[in-house]
């Protein structure tokens, strides 16, 4: 009975280290660079269409 436990934590502990490194190594870069992109893309969007280009005033 002990064993089944056992197998069922090594199970658990091994699917938690493979969920934290994907968060850190894929999931967190590319969230980054999508938030960065997407920032970027507004201040581009808002400089062309509404506001006009830095210093422009």
């Amino acid at each position: 009975m002990s064993k089944i436990k056992d197998d069922s934590k090594q199970t658990t502990r091994a699917d938690e280290w493979k969920t934290f490194l994907f968060i850190t190594v894929c999931l967190f870069p590319i969230l980054s660079v999508m938030l960065v992109g997407g920032y970027g893309f507004i201040v581009w969007f808002l400089q062309m269409f509404m506001m006009g280009p830095p210093g422009h005033g």
